[in-house]
């Protein structure tokens, strides 16, 4: 067991790094301050397609950080030029507002007017266009989106683009959505998200992995950080500007994926302007958190940005002898070698010492079905603290590359590697005898696991027009290669009373003694390379994107080449209405022996295929968008027992998907901010010979049946409201609402979970509002089921777990 207490030592590498980041963020800070000078030589990256003056002003202020008062009557009817490129603020208020009749003057760093050529006089009353951003390029693509509004994306094309011109579903959760709701994991943030279901009703504590498993449209989602597939990267929700839900296939930019769709987050990148935060949280189950970000220039030429971000987080949970320990750091530097190009540099180390176990349950006797011996306790634990071990470190490497050879051709890279030990060595749930009132168990150890990865993906953008129609290409390739390593065994566990359990009674000398000290090795390796094509096209209103990939991958003996592509097309209305419709495929390797033709062949990958219609709408002159969506989705060479020969495998199965989707995002109001939600799905085996067993023990045909854990309705809402300073300065409130349906707890369908609804609050005060001498002083309380609602969600009779009960979560917050 010498491999298990390896990393013991690991915390003094925390420690290093903690008091490092302490001890040069003074020194870059009196930096930033330095450098916070005139704006005007300054770059940004822009992006403003042709429309109105007045809404491309705004989306000009987002960007630059420069307001700009203008004459309204003269600008009432102006269509502003398209924008795109890396350029100084001048430069690029001049080319925007070219052919409109109106020349900008620069009144100060942050600043302009606009007034008819050839006359210095401002015609009319003046309006300010938009609002300031906290950073720059908030509507952008990478951004962190405003308030609870995201209106572009790249992770549907890889490809900045307005989403109202996107062919298919895209959900965003903004950096203030994720502020709102405080989540500590990946599954909890994305709970006020359409399509999205978490398996782990528990998905406030974070496991081993730290992300919970969640399924969109009924299947499992893959992540990906910054367009590439999560392996090891720090995905804590503080270190992200964004998180992004592309739901249905998409293997044609990604590779191999599930049909049901993906998650692509959006690391936290460094800013033009200084700024930084610290906060220090504490809730309960003995929750205390510490958080640090810090960002700016590094010269005068702001050439050189940089960001700091650290946490560590400390906590237990509603289970007894589950708790959490966790220390995680992110640099980054950003080089803006000239104004065409830049290249960013990301590293990461995470360390957690002790996490949630994820093998032990509760079972359904006493839990979801009634018991003669009566309730489990949701505090309940099963497996034992004298062999309960789980620990994980990261590390992360990351370069994004950008150089524009002219404003129509662009180069981006994003490569990156990570590595990643683990160890893990706990009790897993078993059979339960209900006469006997006990639980069976066994012993699983997952001694000293290491994995590697190394990601690249490389693509050039290029722009033109043939006749009335407007391309934007896009040509790119992929490479992905997974290696790892463990060593891993089982051994027989006492059983367990379910009423009255026992603890330290099994050790890790048990464990020793029943194995003989002996593991099994297994190595893993694989490898995808893929090249990628896409074409969006616009005539008029109309946009219609074709995209195709041809990927070559590899797992042991295995081999595929198989090829995706999706079609889409939008029709995008003066009045904000964009009907679309799409069809998409995607692909995913599967291991097995298939008998075909008296020999054993290797499965083809599982193949799934979409088709999506739906409603988009941005309400004129409001930051909002609304999307609407009915799909059609098949999973299909799902492997199932060969009916002649039931030693191997036929790919006939098939699983189907089909739903609705409603959300709802908008910026109401100065202050007032709301998301609203809705799903109906229903996913079922169509194709299978499979068999399962009911509650009762008969065996019945898996044919029409529900997948497990996946409601037939769902519906969300959230409401973040700032009060008025006349009534309460600084003060703002959050209400939200969850409704989740019953769902089927076995794969036979023969126990249900039950529906439940469970009620969010938070609120928010910024105490400079009211003391001028403590100007960036913030605190903020949230509660996640605060009516405290007892449920509980099984994957099947002896594997479930109780929801989250109330969680009370407190921060004191500076931001400078």
């Amino acid at each position: 067991m010498d491999d298990i207490r390896r990393h013991a030592s690991a915390p003094l590498v925390s420690l290093y790094l903690t008091l490092l980041i302490s001890t040069i963020a003074p020194s870059l800070l009196s930096r930033a301050a330095h450098a916070a000078e005139s704006n005007s030589e300054a770059t940004h990256h822009f992006s403003i397609p042709a429309q109105s003056l007045r809404t491309a002003l705004q989306h000009y202020l987002e960007q630059s950080g420069v307001q700009v008062a203008y004459p309204t009557l003269a600008a009432g009817n102006a269509r502003s030029t398209a924008l795109s490129g890396t350029m100084t603020a001048q430069e690029a208020l001049a080319r925007l507002v070219a052919g409109t009749g109106l020349a900008p003057r620069f009144t100060g760093a942050h600043s302009a007017t606009l007034g008819k050529e050839n006359s210095a006089i401002m015609l009319g009353p003046v309006r300010v266009g938009g609002r300031a951003a906290t950073i720059q390029d908030a509507q952008s693509a990478y951004g962190p989106g405003v308030g609870f509004v995201a209106t572009r994306s790249a992770s549907a094309t890889r490809t900045d683009t307005p989403l109202i011109s996107t062919p298919k579903s895209v959900y965003v959760v903004t950096r203030q959505q994720m502020d709102d709701l405080q989540p500590l994991t990946i599954g909890a943030a994305l709970r006020y998200t359409p399509g999205v279901v978490s398996l782990t009703a528990n998905d406030s504590t974070p496991s081993a992995s730290l992300f919970q498993p969640v399924h969109q449209r009924g299947f499992e989602s893959y992540t990906f950080v910054d367009g590439l597939l999560n392996g090891t990267s720090v995905t804590d929700p503080f270190f992200l500007d964004r998180i992004e839900a592309l739901s249905g296939p998409s293997s044609v930019m990604y590779g191999q994926a599930n049909p049901g769709g993906l998650i692509n987050m959006t690391l936290k990148r460094p800013t033009e302007k200084a700024q930084g935060q610290a906060n220090v949280g504490f809730g309960n189950y003995g929750r205390y958190q510490g958080q640090i970000d810090l960002s700016g220039p590094l010269n005068k030429s702001r050439t050189l940005l940089y960001r700091l971000i650290g946490m560590g987080v400390t906590q237990g949970s509603q289970t007894h002898y589950n708790h959490y320990k966790r220390l995680a750091t992110q640099g980054d530097i950003e080089w803006k070698i000239d104004r065409k190009t830049d290249i960013t540099l990301i590293g990461q180390f995470a360390y957690d010492p002790q996490s949630w176990s994820p093998w032990i349950g509760i079972p359904a006797y006493g839990s979801l079905i009634k018991s003669p011996t009566g309730r489990i306790p949701v505090s309940r634990f099963y497996g034992d603290p004298a062999f309960n071990e789980n620990w994980n470190r990261q590390y992360m490497l990351e370069a994004l590359f950008h150089h524009e050879f002219t404003k129509n051709l662009q180069f981006n890279v994003t490569a990156r590697f990570d590595a990643q030990s683990d160890g893990s060595c706990s009790l897993m749930s078993g059979a339960v005898n209900v006469t006997k009132n006990i639980m069976k168990r066994s012993a699983f150890c997952n001694s000293d696991s290491h994995g590697r990865s190394s990601q690249l993906t490389a693509n050039v953008s290029y722009k033109v027009k043939t006749g009335p129609v407007s391309h934007s290409f896009l040509v790119g390739v992929d490479y992905r290669g997974q290696w790892s390593q463990g060593s891993w065994g089982f051994a027989s566990a006492p059983a367990v009373s379910i009423t009255d359990p026992l603890y330290n009674q099994y050790t890790f000398s048990d464990y020793i003694q029943a194995t003989g000290g002996k593991s099994t090795t297994a190595k893993y390796a694989y490898w995808q390379d893929g090249i990628y094509f896409q074409d969006q096209m616009n005539w008029r209103r109309f946009y219609v994107t074709l995209a195709g990939r041809q990927d070559w991958n590899g797992y042991g003996e295995m081999f595929n080449r198989p090829f995706t592509w999706n079609a889409g097309i939008n029709y995008v209305s003066k009045i904000g209405l964009a009907p679309y419709f799409n069809y998409s495929k995607s692909f995913m390797p599967q291991t097995g022996k298939v008998y075909s033709a008296g020999n054993l062949v290797q499965p083809d990958p599982l193949s799934g295929h979409q088709w999506e219609v739906g409603l988009k709408y941005q309400i004129p002159h409001l930051q909002s968008f609304m999307t609407v969506a009915y799909y059609d989705l098949s999973e299909n060479n799902v492997l199932v027992s060969d009916p002649y020969f039931p030693q191997y495998s036929s790919e006939i199965g098939q699983v189907k998907s089909r739903g609705v989707e409603v959300s709802a995002h908008a910026n109401l109001a100065q202050g007032l901010d709301l998301i609203l939600n809705y799903t109906w799905n229903k996913v079922y085996n169509a194709r299978t010979t499979l068999t399962g067993n009911t509650i009762s023990g008969e065996s019945v045909s898996l044919l029409g049946k529900r997948l497990v854990q996946q409601p037939t309705n769902a519906a969300s809402g959230f409401l973040d409201y700032h009060l008025p300073k006349s009534l309460a300065p600084g003060l703002s409130v959050n209400f939200g609402v969850r409704y989740q349906d019953k769902s089927w707890a076995d794969q036979a369908n023969s126990l249900r979970n039950p529906s439940f609804i469970l009620f969010d609050t938070g609120m928010s005060w910024n105490a400079g509002d009211v003391f001028k001498a403590v100007k960036g002083l913030n605190f903020r309380l949230n509660m996640t089921n605060f009516a405290n609602n007892a449920y509980v969600q099984c994957g099947s009779a002896r594997f479930c777990h109780y929801g989250n009960q109330r969680v009370v979560y407190g921060t004191i917050g500076y931001h400078w």
